[in-house]
């Protein structure tokens, strides 16, 4: 068992669970596919959710990370109890989920607390917290870079489309969609999914006047990592 991935599987299996069960005891309804990314090895886990992971298998962290990270888990554990206002900013998260897929419409969008970030990183991203809020992904489409379930952060100032970056855009029906634009060498854009399955999520030519219908809500900044 050389990778966390191999040793996730492996607990599963000796507690006989299967990978739908493990996700929904770590409290990710529908989350298998997320379980199966992080057994693969496709997708690393966030240290919280290696927490829950091990929670849910009944083992420690140790069993399935290295000292080093295990000890990084317990001081972000202190952190998250009682983090400092002049070190960390609590970034909103809304109830709103952006679709890596055909779109997902939003009804009712609430403030369902947040997550908390260290200032030394927005400041060294450009980024002013402000700006910025927190929405969940649905869909697959945007895999293997951004995956169904996860937690992005939405920078709402970058509201101006930037050849290759990935962005939440909402569709003139109010559906919101998270998609990489791409600007075509012969004018207009093309609304991109980074799955190379394209006969499920083909690319979407659109000309600039198109392009402008669809509102740049924000760029997507961070999902585990910056982007």
């Amino acid at each position: 068992m050389n990778t966390l991935g191999q040793r996730i599987n492996h607990y599963r299996r000796a507690k006989g669970l299967s990978q739908l069960a493990l996700a929904d005891l770590c409290g990710w309804a529908g989350g298998q596919a997320r379980i199966g990314n992080y057994e693969r090895d496709f997708r690393e886990p966030s240290l919280p959710d290696i927490q829950l992971i091990a929670n849910a298998l009944g083992i420690s962290v140790s069993d399935l990370v290295d000292p080093q990270t295990a000890q990084a888990l317990s001081e972000q554990a202190e952190i998250s109890v009682n983090p400092s206002v002049q070190d960390y900013a609590l970034i909103p998260q809304y109830s709103a989920h952006g679709a890596a897929g055909n779109g997902h419409l939003n009804d009712h969008i609430e403030v369902k607390g947040g997550l908390v970030f260290k200032r030394a990183w927005l400041t060294r991203m450009h980024l002013r917290e402000q700006n910025l809020h927190v929405i969940y992904v649905q869909g697959h489409s945007m895999e293997p870079t951004i995956c169904d379930a996860d937690v992005v952060l939405v920078d709402d100032s970058q509201s101006q489309p930037r050849d290759g970056r990935i962005f939440l855009l909402r569709k003139p029906d109010g559906e919101l969609i998270i998609k990489r634009l791409i600007q075509s060498l012969t004018g207009g854009w093309i609304i991109r999914s980074d799955n190379t399955d394209k006969r499920a999520y083909p690319d979407q030519p659109v000309s600039n006047d198109e392009i402008t219908a669809l509102q740049i809500i924000g760029r997507v900044v961070w999902h585990g990592g910056a982007l």
